[in-house]
């Protein structure tokens, strides 16, 4: 059965709240990869025709589903991709997915045909109109919708025409003042950020006087309808539009019980609105239930109440219209509707990976259950144990109802959402035997390797990146490209191939190249798996090799410089630190003479000491540490930096080019810099022990000012002990009553005004 035209939910709708995590279909505050995005790839086009490349599970939807139609031998053609006019994750290319579309919702069509109609009417040509308002939970919705500022401009130019000599007159200066009050309820009423929204006063079109012509009393009616459903009246409005229909000379009798329905739905989302993890209002599913029944009536003749009949459906029961929608999109041709249809599955499914992920995942529908597998167990943060749990799920319900059929469509998901060891030997061949052909192929080939080298098979691993490499290289897009070499530079076996892997270029998607762009200059640049694999793996013998190397990219060599000179000073590593000295020091003059002083210094506590000066000096240099989850340390800090992953992350091995003796030395120096206390912890004995000897000379107080600094810029988090009572408050305390006793004429004293 062929679906009825579609309306896009949240084109259309009224009001759609849906949050979703950046993984999913779409999000705020997402961060993407520039050598691999985890969420779309460079070119839909190509991706669409069927060249997948790796499909990530952390894909928008939106391109899950191009991969679906691909793998189900439906590949979309250019036209097609086009008329979904693709934005980011949804549909369409203006704003329309949020509610707001600048181009067709703004009212500035509709002032811009006022303006000389109201210069004529002696009114204000300058008025300001905002369609949008607000929810109770603070949510913004599109009150006044472009179908509103358009049948306003059709009328008003009309009514102009009905004055003597078809000119305006004082009946339609009486026209134009009433529109102008059912537009001023668009907006809330002003109200500060996180304020309540103040209670609502109408403003209704100004009364008629006894001698208004029929037309303006006609007209006057449904203004005032407006008026009352812009400004939440719906009650008032629903009545008043009910009398309108019973009207036969109104020429709004036609569309008043259409605008009667919509009251309800308005009042149903707006009055009853959704709350997570409970059900419906009873108010709401009646109101909403009114509606549909009352829309069925009139959506026998084409217009906008067949389109609505869909919005209501989808909110009386969304599972029932995602399935539906998931029938039509998955079995009837690309038609027109399919954008329409693609638009509101889209949200649709939104809202139920985000409130009933197991829903989705055990659903009759193939591309709901296919999609819903791709991403199970995806979420921001680290990862829970209800996403474990639905991975879990997932694999179980893929193995016991889709596996079965043999296709290797269902193989995707299973094989991306694998950990080490978790395949059948029956799944591990059926995936190896898919052809080149099959537009999953780089995917599966792709998590097979992924998950041998988590299994400890790295030289065979290495053997199939190559072959791959080599066979298809030239095909893969470059974000595929990159996600092989990261594999590669795990897989490696020598420290030329980790290097030479380790060079990535950036993926065109964030430069709006064609996905076939010529490579660029900047092609030695490093994703950040180089410098986790260099930082956590690597032991202080390695980092040396490594520096040396005439393949390690320029941009790496001042940073692995610095990283390599802190980690010698807390080691009281001397030799490394002399090697280092000049390099680090080359860009720091005014520190130059601590870099020296550390070279002049005896063997020994003389060294330590000013190793000590040095850091206390310069708080950027950082041991680089990286933790068992591949999250960096920042010294200073207790617990990780950085933020979270979009997809559930594990920690690939050591390079296999390390030896073992090498990846336990890394291990134990990994180990005894995960154990450092913050900077200013580790610092402060030193120095405070010194300090007090009262040596002639300068840097001393000046060490305890920067000691006593760098206690405000630490984040000692996941304590109980209260910030007063820390070791970090203590030195700090200690190092100003140090300072200002022992060198009160010090300008760094006079400087050193407080104490943490």
């Amino acid at each position: 059965m062929r679906l009825s035209r579609t309306c896009s939910l949240l084109a259309s709708a009224l009001l759609w709240v849906a949050t979703l995590p950046a993984s999913a279909s779409g999000g705020d505050d997402f961060q993407t990869n520039r050598f691999a995005s985890e969420f779309q790839p460079a070119n839909a086009e190509l991706f669409a025709s069927g060249n997948l490349g790796v499909v990530p599970g952390s894909y928008w939807r939106v391109y899950h589903y191009l991969a679906y139609q691909a793998a189900r031998g439906r590949a979309l053609t250019r036209q097609q991709v086009a008329a979904l006019g693709i934005n980011t994750w949804h549909v369409g290319r203006s704003s329309a997915w949020a509610g707001v579309d600048p181009e067709k919702n703004s009212a500035d069509t509709w002032l811009a045909a006022r303006a000389p109609y109201a210069a004529q009417a002696a009114l204000p040509a300058d008025i300001r109109i905002d369609a949008s308002a607000d929810t109770a939970d603070s949510e913004s919705y599109l009150n006044c919708h472009s179908d509103a500022f358009r049948q306003a401009g059709v009328s008003m130019a009309a009514r102009a025409r009905l004055g003597a000599g078809g000119k305006p007159d004082a009946w339609f200066k009486l026209w134009l003042q009433g529109q102008d009050a059912v537009f001023s309820n668009c907006e809330e009423p002003p109200h500060g950020f996180g304020e309540p929204v103040p209670k609502r006063v109408v403003k209704l079109p100004p009364p008629l006087p006894a001698n208004a012509p029929d037309w303006l009393r006609d007209d006057h009616a449904y203004q005032t309808a407006a008026a009352n459903f812009y400004a939440r009246n719906f009650d008032l409005a629903r009545t008043q539009f009910q009398a309108i229909a019973r009207q036969p000379k109104s020429p709004w009798q036609a569309l008043a019980p259409y605008l009667a329905a919509r009251t309800l739905i308005r009042k149903a989302v707006l009055d009853y609105p959704l709350r997570e993890k409970q059900p419906a209002a009873r108010e709401r599913v009646e109101a909403l239930a009114q509606a549909k029944q009352e829309l069925d009536a009139l959506a026998q003749a084409p217009g906008p109440a067949r389109q609505m009949v869909t919005l209501v459906e989808a909110r009386l029961n969304p599972a029932e219209r995602l399935a539906a929608l998931a029938r039509a999109l998955d079995k009837e041709p690309f038609g027109p509707d399919t954008p329409r249809m693609l638009s509101d599955y889209l949200v649709l499914m939104d809202k139920m990976m985000d409130t009933q992920p197991n829903s989705a995942l055990a659903a009759r529908e193939p591309m709901t259950a296919w999609i819903a597998s791709m991403q199970a167990g995806l979420g921001s943060g680290d990862v829970s144990l209800d996403q474990a749990r639905q991975r879990a799920g997932a694999i179980d319900a893929l193995r016991k109802s889709w596996l079965k059929q043999g296709e290797p469509l269902w193989l995707a998901p299973l094989l991306t959402m694998a950990r080490a060891n978790e395949l059948t030997a029956a799944e591990r061949k059926a995936a190896a035997a898919v052809p080149a052909s099959h537009p999953l192929y780089q995917t599966l080939q792709y998590h097979l390797a992924r998950l041998a080298l988590l299994e400890q098979q790295a030289e065979r691993a290495d053997k199939d990146i190559d072959r791959l490499l080599s066979a298809y290289g030239k095909q893969m897009s470059v974000a595929t490209t990159n996600r092989f070499l990261a594999l590669k530079m795990v897989s490696a076996g020598t420290v030329d191939d980790f290097l030479k892997a380790a060079r990535r270029r950036p993926d065109p998607v964030e430069r709006g190249e064609a996905i076939d762009a010529a490579a660029t200059a900047d092609a030695a640049e490093t994703d950040e798996d180089f410098g986790i694999a260099v930082s956590r793996h690597l032991p202080m013998a390695e980092l040396k090799v490594l520096l040396k190397h005439p393949l390690l990219p320029p941009a790496w060599k001042p940073m692995l410089q610095e990283t390599m000179l802190t980690r010698a000073l807390i080691f009281n590593d001397e030799d490394t630190a002399l090697g280092l000295l000049d390099a680090v020091a080359k860009t720091r003059k005014s520190t130059a003479h601590l870099y020296e002083r550390y070279r002049k210094a005896a063997s020994g506590p003389g060294r330590r000491l000013a190793g000590a000066l040095i850091l206390v000096n310069t708080p950027e240099l950082q041991p680089s540490v990286i933790d068992k989850d591949d999250k960096s340390r920042y010294w200073g800090c207790a617990g990780a930096a950085g933020r979270p992953p979009v997809a559930p992350h594990v920690p690939m091995p050591a390079p296999r080019f390390l030896s073992a003796q090498r990846t336990v030395e890394a291990a134990k120096e990994q180990e005894t810099l995960l154990r450092l206390p913050l900077r200013t912890e580790f610092l402060a004995p030193t120095l405070l022990e010194w300090a007090r000897t009262k040596p002639v000379d300068e840097e001393a107080p000046k060490a305890l000012h920067f000691l006593v600094a760098s206690t405000r810029m630490e984040c000692p988090y996941g304590t109980a002990v209260s910030e007063e009572k820390q070791l970090r408050a203590r030195y700090s305390r200690e190092a100003y009553e140090v300072t200002h006793k022992l060198y009160p004429a010090s300008k760094w004293t006079k400087a050193t005004r407080y104490y943490y």
